[in-house]
């Protein structure tokens, strides 16, 4: 027997006889950690994700945790950034000095683009929660993963849902005004809406930034107003966004539709019966279910059930990224980061809940799948109107209450 035959054939006796050991050694739990503005001017929108994170792993423990691994329940660890870049960092480091095997979060594009670095110095899975900004997945990273649209697919599609909408309808689009967050997010989302104007045929009439903090949006509305759009598309959370469409209520804005980009309130279902006048037939382009699904309307009995409350975009996104994880540590059949990310990599997920075909990832972590529905809120509930394949219910437009 020459010693290469002798090594291979010891290698597997020892391996045989490692076997019951390796079993031993695998890990009881999986940690995974979250880092959120569980404090802070966006703690709401938090907590929804929160709720879906937890959602979907007290499903998948309670139906034996990962089978790869023996039955290994997956244990989440907190972190709150209070959308502070310097606390994302912090946090970050201090749940992978913890032993995370991934991160989830954080919610702002600012605090994403600076904790993508974190992770890719300690090779951990970063998994992007709500972040839509086009930049968090260039410059080559290899840990950085996102399942919902960018910032360039959730307007891009959902201006050209509008467009297709409002042609069905006889009633064309020729002027946009656009109000943003001045964030990374907003400020990538107005930069779609205005370098996609060309490709529809309108004019982006106007252009504003505010700051979250803003009191009052009077000032803005009304240069809004004297511009005459047909629509008025804004990018915002949930305490500016509400404040916007009170406003422009008010003040009789006089569009054809007001429409949100990836919005926190006009497709949330606090916001909508808190405010069952002010969203009737708001729209807005986001991260959705697949209404279709049988599988999304069992999850949202069961987090109805548990949060008395309406599953979100949020939590829908959320719920997802568990079940994408639980896939990958499936395949890789081990909690180690550098495996688990390979795994990622190969994602092919086909049992979900989302408007869209398979789960992939592209070579920079993009779902090259990934699609947002256009939604309306229709007697007090947001109702999915586009793409037809996905669609439940037939939109109302022009919608005449925001006529002046």
């Amino acid at each position: 027997m020459n010693r290469r035959v002798f090594l291979k054939t010891a290698g597997a006796v020892a391996g045989l006889g490692a076997m019951p050991g390796i079993a031993r050694a695998q890990a009881k739990e999986v940690k995974l950690g979250y880092i959120l503005p569980v404090t802070g001017p966006l703690a709401f929108e938090a907590q929804l994700s929160l709720n879906g994170l937890q959602l979907a792993v007290d499903e998948i423990n309670n139906a034996g945790g990962v089978k790869a691994l023996g039955g290994a329940k997956l244990t989440l660890l907190s972190g709150d950034t209070q959308n502070k870049v310097e606390l994302g960092n912090s946090e970050a480091a201090r749940l992978i000095d913890q032993g995370i095997s991934a991160l989830i979060g954080p919610f702002s594009s600012l605090v994403a683009y600076s904790v993508r670095q974190v992770t890719e110095k300690n090779k951990t899975p970063f998994m992007l929660l709500a972040a839509v900004a086009d930049n968090l997945t260039e410059g080559g990273l290899k840990c950085v993963f996102r399942m919902q649209p960018n910032g360039k697919a959730m307007a891009t599609l959902t201006m050209n849902n509008m467009f297709e909408m409002a042609k069905a309808a006889n009633t064309p689009i020729k002027r946009v005004a656009m109000m943003h967050e001045d964030g990374n997010f907003g400020t990538t989302m107005g930069n779609h809406v205005e370098a996609f104007a060309g490709r529809l045929g309108y004019s982006l009439v106007q252009r504003i930034p505010y700051s979250l903090k803003s009191p009052d949006f009077t000032a803005e509305l009304s240069k809004v107003k004297a511009s005459k759009p047909d629509l008025l598309v804004i990018s915002g959370y949930y305490g500016d966004s509400r404040l916007i469409a009170e406003t422009a209520s008010k003040l009789r804005i006089g569009v054809h539709a007001l429409v949100g980009l990836a919005n926190a309130a006009y497709s949330n279902p606090k916001f909508i019966a808190d405010n069952r006048e002010l969203t009737d037939q708001l729209f807005d382009g986001n991260y959705w279910h697949n209404p279709q699904s049988p599988r999304a309307k069992a999850v949202f009995a069961a987090y109805e059930q548990r949060f008395s409350s309406t599953m979100t975009s949020h939590g829908v996104q959320a719920y997802m990224v568990i079940h994408v994880l639980k896939a990958a540590l499936e395949r890789a059949g081990s909690a180690d980061r550098d495996k688990l990310r390979d795994a990622l990599a190969r994602t092919n997920l086909a049992d979900h809940i989302l408007p869209q075909d398979a789960i992939k990832f592209d070579d920079t972590g993009e779902n090259v799948n990934a699609t947002p529905a256009l939604l309306q809120v229709q007697n007090g509930k947001p109702v999915v109107v586009g793409p037809a394949r996905f669609a439940e219910a037939t939109p109302v437009f022009p919608v005449p209450r925001w006529h002046g």
